[in-house]
């Protein structure tokens, strides 16, 4: 691995701490993400002024990231979790999780989220980007993917939240 990830990864992955791996354990548990989804399709449904329109795209945004990165992405790419690749250095106290590294699915997944949320309903942008950023640093914290996994997860996860958002904009402006 570069020196960026080995070092990155070094700063945040110090599993150990009762309420901190609570905490961090939690920002990367599925289950709470679906949680976490639901809420916030309710909330747009209620608050975006697209009303269903951006709970459907929420839902094609978050479907169609979490498939491009495990069923394009992870396998083209191969790489190893950092849990794997240096087990002696690197603390997976939750267990190492399964399939490959890059890009981190949980870091795509929410990034597409949030790009969706930016633009049904700007004002949450805010509490989305700091769900989004726990959610990354507690894949390095749990040590389970490399910090470029969760960039390149971010940046993915962006371009296609960002792209469909943009998509339904333009259709749904144009029928105005």
């Amino acid at each position: 691995m570069n020196g960026f990830d080995v070092e990155t990864l070094a700063i945040f992955n110090h599993p150990g701490t009762p309420w901190l791996d609570a905490v961090m354990s939690g920002a990367s548990s599925n289950r709470n993400l679906w949680v976490l989804l639901v809420l916030t399709a309710v909330y747009l449904w209620r608050k975006s002024p697209h009303g269903f329109l951006a709970v459907v795209v929420l839902g094609l945004s978050v479907g169609a990231a979490d498939l491009i990165s495990v069923r394009l992405v992870k396998p083209a790419v191969a790489r190893v979790r950092p849990c794997r690749a240096d087990p002696k250095h690197v603390q997976a106290t939750l267990g190492c999780g399964s399939g490959q590294s890059f890009p981190s699915t949980h870091a795509t997944d929410t990034a597409a989220a949030v790009a969706v949320l930016s633009w049904a309903s700007p004002v949450a942008t805010g509490v989305g980007l700091l769900v989004m950023v726990l959610v990354g640093i507690s894949r390095l914290y749990l040590g389970v993917h490399w910090p470029t996994d969760v960039l390149a997860g971010w940046a993915l996860g962006g371009i296609i939240g960002a792209s469909l958002a943009g998509l339904t904009r333009f259709r749904y402006l144009r029928r105005r």
